[in-house]
């Protein structure tokens, strides 16, 4: 009889065995699954919301960037994956109070209407103005004038420059330089002085300019000016006329 149990157990025991192996083998297996599951909620893709507040956002800043002095370059901050925004009906930019559309900045987004409770948040964003300013291409001395030929224009994003740079070369005009500019220096308005173009005592071309005419004669101006100045002028028969300094030295009266 015992040699006939120990026949049994012999072919019995490695079945249990295997069993066994196989549910340690199932129960490893489980935490690790788990794991995996909780990982994948924890990050979930961007909603339609997300989206929605990017256009949004992009809509304002091209609004209110119209008119800027070169090409508009604008660069949004995607909002992280595991933000959750409520659904909105209607929402709207606005600009944060003290913020400039300028730069490195944050755009608010607010939700007007919504089934739930109504929302605000803030999007970072970079706007780049990229545009032609002016560069001085020679030295200038302190006192001489600055003229076109003196200056090169560059192209850059303005946004990283000082604020104030001059874009426009006519805004050079009757400019001397306030101090020593040498090459490379971003042209400013506070590196510049106005120029009289006009001196006391001076002879000038007074024109009297109206709809469809213009006469002419000449004075002596009585103070000196700069360009746009309004200045007086006598003529030959004593009397003073007020005209506005120009940049040829002549002095325009318009009717």
């Amino acid at each position: 009889m015992k040699p006939r149990l120990l026949t049994i157990f012999a072919a019995v025991i490695p079945g249990l065995i295997w069993l066994f192996a196989c549910h340690v083998q199932a129960a490893d297996r489980v935490p690790n699954a788990a794991v995996a599951t909780n990982q994948r909620l924890a990050l979930p893709a961007a909603s339609d919301m997300h989206s929605r507040v990017y256009q949004t956002v992009m809509q304002y800043v091209q609004g209110q960037t119209q008119g800027y002095p070169g090409k508009v370059n604008i660069e949004i901050q995607p909002l992280d994956n595991r933000i959750r925004i409520a659904d909105c009906d209607l929402m709207e930019g606005f600009n944060v109070q003290g913020a400039r559309l300028w730069g490195k900045t944050h755009i608010g987004v607010r939700c007007l209407q919504s089934a739930t409770k109504p929302w605000t948040l803030y999007v970072q964003a970079d706007v780049q103005v990229w545009g032609e300013y002016a560069v001085i291409g020679l030295p200038v001395s302190q006192g001489s004038p600055v003229q076109a030929s003196d200056i090169v224009m560059q192209t850059g994003d303005i946004t990283k420059l000082p604020a104030g740079i001059i874009t426009d070369v006519s805004m050079l005009e009757g400019k001397k330089a306030s101090l020593n500019m040498p090459l490379g220096t971003v042209l400013r308005p506070e590196l510049l002085k106005a120029m009289p173009v006009i001196m006391q005592g001076q002879m000038v071309q007074l024109n009297s300019r109206g709809e469809g005419f213009v006469i002419s004669a000449d004075g002596t101006a009585m103070q000196t000016a700069n360009v746009g100045q309004v200045v007086d002028v006598k003529v030959s028969n004593g009397q003073i006329i007020k005209g506005v300094a120009q940049a040829s030295g002549k002095v325009d009266v318009r009717f």
